[in-house]
């Protein structure tokens, strides 16, 4: 708010922010015949928090966000010191992690991509929105990396060349209802 000769300025608009608490850096390793079989799963390898405000602005009424997922800045492939690698080697989902209960729903685990990809949505069960507060409302990210087609996954790391392998992915909360 800024105020001057009297008179107050304030923006008046919904405000959506994450918050990283844990896991900003998820180290996926593969070191035994075992891992390259069978895959990797890190359940709730990272923790954000969601906070969501309406403004109570006309026109701009929230009723929920969505988070979508994608390999940084639309990245192509995972890339290595010296290869590289197919970007839906991991899948990623997001659950409730703390606060949201009903009207909460995941998309389980989705294929890393150069576009975004929904992995949760939540829409206020309330007819009037009720803010989300980082600190008692937080979603659990899982990575699942080389699962065997037949558990579940997009097939196993064997035969493809070891390497030192990163990929940073983006998390974008998109604020719902009419107006947005």
């Amino acid at each position: 708010m800024i105020t001057a000769a009297g008179m107050t300025f304030a923006q008046e608009w919904n405000y959506a922010r994450l918050v990283l608490i844990y896991g900003g850096n998820i180290p996926l390793n593969f070191n035994s015949i075992n891992r390259y079989t069978q895959g990797l799963e890190i359940l709730e390898g990272t923790i954000v928090g969601v906070t969501l405000a309406d403004s109570n602005q006309v026109g701009h009424d929230l009723t929920g966000f969505d988070l979508n997922i994608r390999a940084f800045n639309g990245a192509t492939e995972i890339l290595g010191d010296a290869n590289s690698i197919d970007l839906d080697v991991i899948r990623i989902k997001a659950e409730n992690y703390l606060g949201f209960g009903i009207g909460f729903t995941t998309s389980g685990y989705q294929d890393l991509s150069s576009g975004w990809t929904t992995i949760c949505s939540y829409t206020d069960p309330n007819p009037a929105f009720t803010d989300l507060v980082w600190d008692t409302h937080q979603l659990g990210i899982s990575y699942e990396c080389g699962k065997p087609v037949a558990a579940g996954g997009n097939g196993t790391l064997l035969g493809e060349p070891p390497d030192y392998y990163r990929v940073e992915v983006e998390l974008e909360l998109i604020p719902t209802g009419p107006g947005f």
